[in-house]
């Protein structure tokens, strides 16, 4: 055998050691409590508002973990204890960093809440989220994105109406995909360590 050819297996033979090396490295799913998609698919043409009123799109996830939740402020139960549980799950990971991921409260209830009220229910729980909401339009086209599902009622006359909805968590991941989802009952300890496990996955590839 000559030299070149003894360079060149020794070559893949260091490649070939590296990509199963990285492959081994890489964390086990297989303990997530949620479901983390195989191939992610990018959030795309997001028109939404934020609290302050300024406009939301899909580069408002780029670079970063965000944690969403779609719901609305005048919900009676889910959506306080869900984020109480991600204010929890805050508290955890700010303990592995300065810079946890972030989470975004999307309202199915434009006419109620304004993002004015919006600002005001978030910043209840956490300085640190954000709400958003946009016309009744671009509030399906983003929840179809991330698969949740909800129902506002055709009479709407009462002020104190209910509003059918998913409670599952949306994970984005820092390339503005959706992740994982994860579905109840979710505790801030599954969450956090969910989070982990993803994050050192994501990193792996």
């Amino acid at each position: 055998m000559n030299k070149p050819t003894l360079i060149l297996i020794a070559v893949i033979a260091l490649v070939a050691g590296v990509f199963f090396g990285l492959r081994q490295n890489a964390p086990d799913l297989s303990e997530l409590t949620g479901f983390s998609f195989p191939e992610p698919a990018l959030l795309r043409d997001v028109k939404l508002i934020d609290h302050n009123n300024e406009p939301l799109t899909e580069s408002h996830f780029q670079d970063k973990w965000t944690f969403i939740y779609v719901g609305y402020t005048f919900c009676p139960d889910y959506c306080p204890m869900t984020l109480t549980t991600l204010n929890q799950t805050h508290a955890l990971l700010t303990e592995d960093s300065d810079t946890p991921p972030a989470t975004l409260l999307v309202s199915v209830d434009p006419e109620r809440d304004t993002p004015e009220h919006l600002k005001e229910y978030v910043k209840f729980f956490n300085d640190d989220f954000t709400g958003a909401t946009g016309s009744p339009d671009e509030i399906r086209k983003f929840a179809d994105q991330v698969s949740a599902v909800y129902a506002l009622p055709d009479d709407r006359s009462d002020p104190n109406y209910l509003v059918d909805h998913s409670s599952t968590v949306i994970l984005i991941n820092p390339d503005a995909a959706v992740q994982a989802v994860f579905t109840p009952p979710q505790t801030a300890d599954t969450l956090a360590k969910d989070f982990r496990l993803l994050v050192a996955h994501y990193q792996s590839r």
